[in-house]
């Protein structure tokens, strides 16, 4: 009895996150987007993501996201939404989309892990940080990896109060992927019965399936995850401006959207270049620089930059460029992680020829052997599912007879653009940080432009009309594919909490204050990571300076 109540109370605290993370998304639409949507409820809770980051990072340079605070804030966003009309909507049509969204939450939840090391390592501590203490200044030094988390540590951060206590910071990414599943596919069915759309819609369900086969693992998610997914929702809303309609709107959307892609993982900052591009193309048209939107961006953005400022002393660390040598906290290993974070990408452990250095293993591809026994080997597995499933398609629309002859179309400028920026992203990826987490969004967009110069374009979208219920049964099956391997690990999983463990497992309260010479203390977990523990706290143990400035810990090297 006591184990189905827990159930329940894990399912209640999910679909009260679910609820909540739309209802936010609601008010930035509304408020900065200026668009009234209470209906589109998987949309609006993917961007409740941004609005609660935008609304987290900013109370943190205050106050820390505690228990007061965070209740505080639950209650003024949920209040604005009633106030601005978000529950008159059909409440029946509500309760059963907060039923889906969280039961596949739900399912890929209970008796799952955190993404080890990673969480435990920085994600987790980071978290626990902005939960006890207001912005941290020269946290890096504490841990290089503190320099460049993710805004979902702030999101995380919020939803521990006095509903969800520590549940708040695990759910939130499960939920993510559910929304994100959902929304492909309402858009997948509702497009598909439109003969101008149906196209679009078949790049919608390229991307479902893709993400269905790379996200079905909670424990696999870390940073890596949110920052595919919502580079695929980028792609998607360049198809509406591009193919559908060139509205202001969707200009907002996938230009918020390609800004919180370098929120989660700094590297995505080159995604920026798009709607850039976009913008020298329309600014005539649209005002912008004036908006809500264009305010609200700006300074969401420049919150960002002067927080990793703050943090590691480095406008985007560890680029050593960006940094101010002369700020007392600032990182002085900031030039080592950079060199050593490129280096472990490209496989520096199973480099053989011992005369290289970090810096010289990184140039002129003297990576590339290293790299080629180990992540090569890894993208390659991942690949070929996707590539044998291209294959089927082009097989399908084959033998169906839906691939016309000489078929012109009129958008082949927007596939081609879409091609040539997909492959300089790859290349990029390819230079800098080739493992398949960090790519896998851009490969795969890759994969589908070229796809569509391959195949796509041929397609008779009149006679692929009656070949629905076929796309229908492959996310079907995914899907059920996804929940018969989860209910299998959770069948072997039983014995274990309920909720993922957010402390090592070798932790048994080794946790000790380590003093320096000033006296002031931080903590160090002595042969484990810290995980969710006392605050802030390193794997290694640290001998650093540190200064109380107008209330606020500045931590520094000697």
């Amino acid at each position: 009895m006591t184990t189905i109540i827990e159930h329940f109370f894990i399912f209640s605290q999910i679909s009260t996150i679910c609820l909540f993370l739309s209802l936010s998304g609601f008010l930035l639409k509304k408020l900065v987007l200026l668009d009234n949507d209470i209906k589109n409820f998987e949309e609006n809770g993917i961007f409740g993501f941004i609005f609660i980051g935008f609304i987290s990072l900013t109370v943190n340079f205050f106050y820390p996201l505690n228990f007061l605070i965070n209740n505080l804030l639950f209650l003024v966003i949920t209040t604005a939404a009633f106030k601005l009309n978000f529950f008159k909507q059909n409440k029946i049509k509500l309760i059963k989309k907060i039923f889906y969204v969280s039961f596949f939450c739900y399912i890929l939840f209970i008796y799952s892990n955190v993404n080890t090391p990673d969480a435990l390592l920085y994600h987790l501590p980071y978290s626990k940080i902005i939960n006890d203490h207001k912005i941290v200044i020269g946290l890096s030094n504490i841990h290089f990896r503190f320099g460049h988390t993710s805004i979902f540590q702030y999101i995380s951060s919020f939803f521990n109060n006095s509903l969800f206590n520590e549940n708040g910071i695990l759910i939130p990414i499960g939920l993510l992927t559910s929304f994100f599943f959902f929304y492909s596919f309402r858009l997948f069915r509702s497009e598909f019965k439109i003969d101008i759309t149906r196209l679009k819609s078949y790049f919608t369900f390229l991307i479902l399936i893709f993400s269905l086969y790379s996200f079905n693992r909670y424990s696999g998610y870390g940073n890596d995850a949110q920052v595919h997914i919502y580079y695929f929702l980028a792609v998607l809303y360049l198809f509406n401006f591009f193919i559908i309609k060139k509205s202001l709107l969707t200009f907002k959307k996938l230009s918020l959207i390609f800004l919180f892609t370098f929120l989660i993982k700094p590297f995505y900052l080159i995604s920026i270049i798009i709607p850039c591009i976009i913008f020298v193309l329309i600014r005539k048209d649209f005002i912008i620089i004036r908006s809500r939107f264009f305010i609200f961006s700006s300074f969401l953005f420049l919150l960002w930059i002067i927080k990793n400022l703050l943090i590691t002393g480095c406008l985007i660390y560890p680029v050593h460029n960006t940094c101010v040598k002369s700020l007392i906290w600032y990182d002085k290993n900031t030039k080592i992680v950079s060199t050593s974070g490129e280096a472990w990408s490209k496989a520096w452990p199973q480099n053989l020829n011992k005369n290289l250095n970090q810096d010289e293993f990184n140039k002129n591809f003297n990576w590339v052997s290293a790299w080629a026994k180990t992540h090569l080997n890894v993208i390659t597995e991942k690949l070929l599912p996707v590539i044998f499933f291209i294959i089927i398609n082009i097989l399908f629309f084959y033998f169906t007879r839906c691939l016309k002859k000489n078929y012109q179309n009129h958008k082949d400028n927007f596939y081609l653009f879409n091609l040539l920026i997909s492959l300089f992203f790859v290349i990029l990826w390819f230079l800098k940080f080739p493992i398949y987490r960090y790519g896998l969004s851009f490969i795969y967009t890759l994969i589908m432009f070229m796809s569509y110069f391959i195949f796509i374009q041929y397609i008779d979208v009149i006679k692929l009309k009656k070949y629905y219920n076929f796309f229908v049964f492959f996310i079907i099956l995914f899907t059920s594919l996804i929940f018969v391997k989860n209910i299998n690990r959770i069948s072997n999983n039983f014995t274990q909490s309920i909720s993922p463990s957010m402390n090592d497992p070798l932790d048994n309260g080794k946790s000790v204050k380590i003093f320096n010479r000033d006296k002031k203390f931080t903590y160090y977990n002595k042969d484990s990571a810290c995980g969710y523990s006392a605050s802030p706290c390193s794997h290694i143990k640290l001998d650093l300076g540190k200064l109380i400035f107008l209330g606020y810990s500045i931590y520094y090297n000697y």
